[in-house]
């Protein structure tokens, strides 16, 4: 097996286990939050895709690859949900004591530790998006 189609099985897997913890972390807000099917249903999408990158020849690949750089605009996308489009947050989050912080809320008056939804880990789906559909655009063989 060449090492791209290794690393693509790789991305797979990162993108199956994603749609599983998404799942998961997601549950109970399907009817509040329809927007929290976006993820699920994006890490399902590359995952099929990255599976179907391996042995896609060149004009599949082609639009395979596209549709895995289209597919990273859902971690920006994700971005903004998680934050309500406040990105104070972001800069809150870069600059605070998040231990301390994290300990202070250890008496659930907030929550618990992690009552927030986490800003960035949207971006995961975009680093793993990008990865997979530069690989697949570079591994194109002819028809």
């Amino acid at each position: 097996m060449k090492k791209e189609n290794l690393i693509l099985v790789v991305i797979a897997l990162g993108f199956l286990f994603l749609v599983l913890e998404t799942r998961h972390s997601h549950a109970g807000t399907w009817s509040n939050h329809p927007t929290a099917y976006i993820p699920v249903a994006a890490c399902g999408v590359g995952f099929l895709v990255c599976l179907a990158g391996l042995a896609a020849e060149k004009k599949l690949a082609t639009a395979l690859g596209f549709i895995m750089i289209g597919l990273s605009a859902v971690g920006p996308l994700g971005v903004f949900y998680h934050t309500k489009g406040d990105f104070q947050q972001l800069q809150t989050m870069l600059t605070s004591n998040v231990h301390e912080e994290r300990l202070l809320r250890q008496d659930n008056q907030m929550g618990g530790p992690f009552a927030e939804k986490p800003l960035l880990a949207p971006m995961s789906i975009s680093g793993l998006a990008l990865i997979s559909g530069i690989l697949i655009l570079g591994n194109r063989r002819k028809s």
